[in-house]
């Protein structure tokens, strides 16, 4: 399953700790930008403050799940989940029958994204910085980050796509050293004065374009 370490390296660096803003960003480019100050000063608050996790990862998990519900119907979700528990967690989900009982699983993936993000970020795994020569904490989050190709993830913002009332679409590459260039569409909303990414819209399209670059 190499195209699920690709897959989660992509979605957990749009998700992120939950707590208070060190900052507000005052734009939607703003935002995204104060996200990769976060991951390249190695900042988890940095980037927190630009993210809403618990929006993006429950919207974004709907749609994962659904596709590896698909993946599993035509027999290709098996092997090894490179992803350690967050893979697990959604494989788990994809399995079980209703959507009630996959709900069930939604908290501990937060947790387990929040923990991975907060290690990759201020460990400077996602900067491309991390000393790889020290010992790093003893769990299975932090032997996936010693496995994932080394090297800087960016975030670049592109053009506004549309924006009204508070909420925009916009568009983005994410430059990942396995993956290369993925396109991405972020929906990012202004609220009591901040705007902070709520939504990777295309997560489908994201899904089906990683898992084509790994075969």
């Amino acid at each position: 399953m190499v195209f699920f370490t690709k897959l989660l390296a992509c979605f957990v660096l749009l998700v992120g700790m939950v707590g208070a803003p060190a900052r507000a960003a005052d734009s939607p480019h703003a935002a995204l930008a104060q996200a990769q100050r976060g991951i390249d000063e190695a900042r988890s608050d940095l980037f927190n403050a630009a993210v809403d996790v618990a929006s993006v990862v429950s919207r974004a998990s709907d749609d994962l799940i659904a596709l590896l519900k698909e993946q599993a119907a035509g027999g290709a979700l098996r092997g090894d989940f490179g992803g350690g528990n967050i893979a697990t967690l959604l494989a788990l989900a994809a399995s079980v029958e209703g959507s009630a009982q996959a709900a069930l699983l939604r908290p501990l993936l937060i947790t387990e994204v929040r923990n991975f993000v907060a290690i990759g970020i201020n460990g400077g795994y996602f900067a491309g910085k991390a000393d790889l020569s020290l010992s790093p904490p003893r769990s299975s989050l932090a032997l996936v980050l010693t496995k994932m190709p080394e090297g800087r993830r960016e975030i670049v913002p592109g053009r506004i796509i549309s924006q009204a009332d508070g909420k925009a679409r916009v568009a983005a590459v994410f430059n990942d050293p396995g993956a290369g260039g993925l396109p991405l569409e972020l929906i990012v909303e202004q609220r009591e004065g901040i705007w902070r990414v709520v939504e990777i819209a295309n997560t489908k399209e994201l899904f089906y374009e990683v898992t084509k670059r790994s075969q």
